[in-house]
């Protein structure tokens, strides 16, 4: 037990089992407590009691069963929060509300305990009357003191707190990773990827294989069968960080996908530096283009701006009362430029699907430092355009290839340290949430379902995993052997394991993100997944097929393209040895592909070819839509207009009910002004459908409407503004309040009805946003 711990115990009860016996301590606890359930936990109320350890904060029902000693251990149950997702601890008394912190003072018994949390979760405890007020304070104070805000140093006693006891380290040390998923971190498992893609003429190098050539790369890159080792390796210098072109994935038509960090315009580019480079670039292809990021994709910096003003938003405080008023919601949020960033990472993404789709090229994703925005849109093309990453395990092994071992540097954007808050950016969020909106528009293509997105999403911000938990592959395997490091003039900086040393025993192994079952029951993993039926997949072209874009295949052979903002160029800058330098076959070569390069079509073209050439005879766009494309290769292309791209409800807004209810009241038979408004804006595009319809059926009206897969050419009708509705407003739901500890008090988060409530006769409308950075006709509309 650890200083300060009042009570020491083995288990508490299910589902929240403390399984670290000697090293998880209850540190306070306060009996008839009541947890406000959410919507989708089924509403209402849960009595318990309520404990806090130096782990996390448990609830634990009154009618949880009995403990089963054989059971597998499970980090949280399903009414838990580990003390590093707590960001504010607020105490609401009978006429007031308070920040507690840890030199706080409490001037009056709390009635109820509100913690928001990292992952946009808000978690509310109501006080029973018949609770001592001495433990009601004493648990407010006792999280208060405990909870991170992480400070450098504190992350590893966290870990111990989870995972160092001598019963979990011995339960890690037989687990065993998932054999159904494919880990990419070995020889095989790549050889096992390019079989699985019919990708020729590429091998797997280990040239990197002690971390020399490149320090964010990991040990095994794929390349060209034509390009030696050693030449390979005079290529690194030319590439910031030694991040060369390496190999991603292949489409079945014979494309390939490359990401690469930008060129080091002050190395001298010798001939035979020349050929090498730009046999990786072409990879056997006739033709390459390369997709600069940088100019259209959201930095780092937005992306952490955008986020924190959506937490705002989404959470408010009200500690402090503040709130945005209900008819400035829509606007503050298109004012985040949150979903600006989701728009334009979908957007990116679906010209280079389109791209692939043509067959005889490279596409080369090309960014800085090749660490962030290539993460995004390499996972997404993938994504969209190959079945098997829509699986769990496929997603898995995507998110495994494209970002862990690619080497994103999770640790300094998660910022677990606290260390460094110029590097913090959730672009990793921003992925999840490009998912999630794909998602949402072909929900039958899917295997993994919305919970396992939101699954991985909370996963995120604990400090626990592997997975998060390093910046590339090189400092996993530095934890995982304590190595240290040694320089020597041939071999350069390289790890070392010392004689006779041993990783430090007092530090815990770290599973990946990806054992489920030691974060979730079995009853939460079984929504996870759902049924999809399997597709009749094409056999892998190994040399491509004929190229259907007519405008690429006129273009002569060597040719290089540069994609920016939806056109296409031959700019005589981006690669370096062509600007000037090089040999004269190199400057004829871009000179005959300038020829062709000449107005080239943009996105929009392309876009309205694949269209016409993949319709049926006899079929309209909606008709085939809602057949689905006939190759399942075919990409999922967005909808990609204000109202189709959507807030992540079950994200987002899980706890913005609460949050919001301070400052604007409302009465359990009235719905919050933002349901009110989807439940307003699904009524109008239903009158809009049924007068445009040549007949005068009544559209079926459901619970929730159902989704069809969509193209970028359908009619915006099927797509979905904020969420959508769950009931009309003369239908309230069911809610039971329980009784305070006087009556003659009132709370203020569940308290009572006030002038401000929402009416179903009112209207809400968004406010206009003049600080859009996309075009207007990309926000929030109510035109469909």
């Amino acid at each position: 037990a650890g200083p300060g711990c009042q009570t020491t115990t083995s288990k508490i009860a299910p589902p929240s089992p403390l399984i670290y016996s000697h090293a998880e301590c209850v540190l306070q606890r306060a009996v008839l407590v009541r947890k406000k359930l959410t919507a989708k936990e089924g509403g209402g109320w849960l009595s318990g009691t309520l404990f806090c350890t130096h782990f996390r904060v448990a609830f634990v029902p009154q009618d949880s069963p009995k403990p089963d000693d054989n059971a597998d251990p499970v980090l949280l149950g399903d009414h838990d929060v580990a003390l590093a997702s707590i960001e504010k601890v607020v105490a609401v008394g009978p006429s007031r509300t308070k920040l507690v912190t840890a030199s706080s003072s409490l001037k009056f018994t709390p009635e109820e305990l509100v913690l928001y949390c990292r992952d946009l979760r808000v978690l509310c405890f109501l006080f029973d009357r018949l609770t001592p007020d001495t433990q009601a304070v004493e648990i407010t104070y006792t999280i208060a003191k405990t909870y991170q805000p992480l400070k450098p140093g504190t992350v590893l006693s966290f870990q111990n707190a989870a995972l160092g006891s001598v019963e979990m380290k011995q339960f890690l040390s037989n687990r065993r990773r998932d054999a159904h998923m494919n880990w990419f971190d070995s020889l095989s498992d790549w050889e096992q990827e390019l079989e699985r893609t019919g990708a020729c003429g590429w091998r797997v190098s280990s040239v990197n294989d002690r971390f020399e050539m490149s320090t964010s790369l990991p040990k095994l890159n794929v390349v060209p069968q034509k390009v030696l080792d050693t030449e390979l390796k005079k290529t690194f210098a030319h590439f910031n960080e030694g991040r060369i072109p390496r190999w991603c994935w292949r489409h079945p038509r014979g494309s390939d996908l490359l990401r690469m960090a930008s060129f080091q315009n002050n190395i001298y580019h010798e001939k035979d530096d020349i050929r090498n480079l730009e046999l990786i670039l072409f990879g056997g292809q006739s033709l390459c283009v390369v997709v600069e990021l940088g100019d259209e994709m959201p930095s780092p910096t937005d992306i952490q701006l955008a986020h924190t003003r959506l937490r705002a938003l989404c959470l408010g405080d009200i500690s402090t009362s503040v709130s945005v008023p209900d008819d400035k919601w829509l606007s503050t949020l298109e004012s985040t430029h949150w979903l600006d960033y989701t728009r334009c990472c979908l957007r990116k993404t679906a010209e280079v699907a389109c791209l692939l789709r043509g067959g005889h090229l490279t596409v080369v994703l090309q960014e800085v430092e090749d660490r962030d925005m290539t993460c995004v849109v390499s996972s997404l093309v993938q994504v969209m355009c190959d079945p098997h990453c829509r699986t769990r395990v496929g997603f898995q092994g995507l998110v495994q290839k494209e970002w862990v071992m690619a080497g994103h540097r999770f640790l300094s954007r998660i910022n677990y340290h606290r260390d460094s808050d110029k590097e913090e950016a959730p672009v990793f969020l921003l992925f999840l949430d490009c998912v999630w909106q794909l998602w949402v528009q072909y929900p039958c293509r899917f295997q993994l379902t919305g919970d396992f997105l939101l699954a991985l999403h909370d996963s995120f911000h604990l400090p626990l995993f592997s997975s998060f938990l390093a910046n590339c592959h090189r400092e996993r395997c530095k934890r995982s052997q304590n190595l240290s490091q040694s320089y020597t003039p041939v071999n350069g900086w390289s790890d070392v394991l010392p004689r006779g040393s041993f990783p430090d025993p007092s530090d815990p192994r770290l599973p990946p993100v990806w054992d489920w079952a030691l974060q979730y029951s079995s009853q939460r993993r079984e929504h996870f997944t759902q049924p999809v039926p399997p597709p009749t997949l094409p056999q892998p072209l190994l040399n491509g097929n004929l190229n259907t874009n007519p405008e690429l295949s006129d273009s002569a052979p060597g040719s290089v393209y540069l994609l920016s903002r939806g056109s296409f160029s031959c700019s005589a800058n981006f690669l370096p040895w062509r600007s000037g330098g090089g040999s004269g076959v190199y400057r004829k070569s871009h000179r005959r592909g300038g020829s062709s390069s000449e107005n080239l079509p943009g996105l929009e073209r392309l876009l309205k070819a694949w269209a016409l050439t993949e319709l049926p005879q006899g079929h309209t766009t909606t008709t085939a839509g809602l057949q689905g494309p006939l190759d399942p290769y075919e990409p999922l292309l967005p909808l990609l207009l204000g109202p189709c791209i959507g807030v992540w409800r079950d994200c987002y807004l899980r706890g913005a009910l609460h949050a919001q209810a301070f400052s604007h009241p409302i009465s359990p038979s009235t719905q919050h002004p933002v349901e009110q408004l989807a439940w307003e804006v699904q009524q109008l595009r239903d009158k809009l459908t049924l007068a445009s319809s040549p007949t005068n059926t009544v559209p079926a009206k459901t619970q929730e409407p159902c989704r069809t897969d969509s193209n970028l050419n359908q009619n915006t009708n099927n797509s979905t503004f904020l969420f959508p509705a769950s009931r009309p407003p003369g239908v309230p739901p069911a809610r039971s309040r329980p009784g305070h500890r006087d009556s003659s008090k009132h709370t203020f988060l569940f308290g009572h009805p006030s002038s401000s409530e929402a009416r179903p006769d009112q209207r809400y409308f968004p406010a206009p946003n003049n600080n859009a950075k996309l075009p207007k006709s990309n926000g929030p509309s109510l035109d469909s």
